[in-house]
């Protein structure tokens, strides 16, 4: 059997919102594929922010491997660790966003409109530390 074949079945749709198509590939890594210029925009907006922020916050976004065709498409690393629930990590994630504005980027959407985290852009990493996994709506207000 062919190996690349076989690591092609591995590729299954991890989900889809407005603007991208998420892929899990199989290997511990997405891919998010733009549905429209928004998406695009997206994509563009996650490279940026990964490759402008300073270290410490950078390790607080999934890192970014490749990307490509004018940013029509990234590939990123999948994190799978749930953002649990609790009073300690609601607590560093308002840090964190405090973090993020005092480096000159709004963390749109790491909290609900009601202030409450965004789980579905909210993972920790094996240290339980926070990782923002989709960063396509942050801003820099420098």
């Amino acid at each position: 059997m062919n190996s690349d074949k076989s690591k092609m079945n591995n590729i299954s749709l991890l989900g889809s919102g407005a603007r991208r198509i998420v892929y899990d590939l199989g290997n511990g890594y997405v891919l998010k594929v733009a549905k429209s210029k928004y998406g695009i925009k997206s994509n563009k907006r996650e490279v940026n922010t990964y490759r402008s922020s300073p270290s410490p916050l950078r390790k607080r976004l999934a890192e970014i491997i490749d990307y490509g065709n004018h940013y029509r498409w990234l590939i990123m690393k999948k994190h799978t660790r749930k953002f649990p629930n609790s009073s300690k990590h609601k607590r560093n994630l308002y840090k964190l966003r405090i973090m993020f504005k005092s480096n000159g980027i709004r963390a749109y959407e790491v909290l609900t409109r009601r202030g409450k985290p965004n789980y579905e852009n909210l993972r920790v990493n094996r240290n339980g530390k926070i990782v923002v996994i989709d960063y396509g709506n942050f801003k820099f207000h420098r």
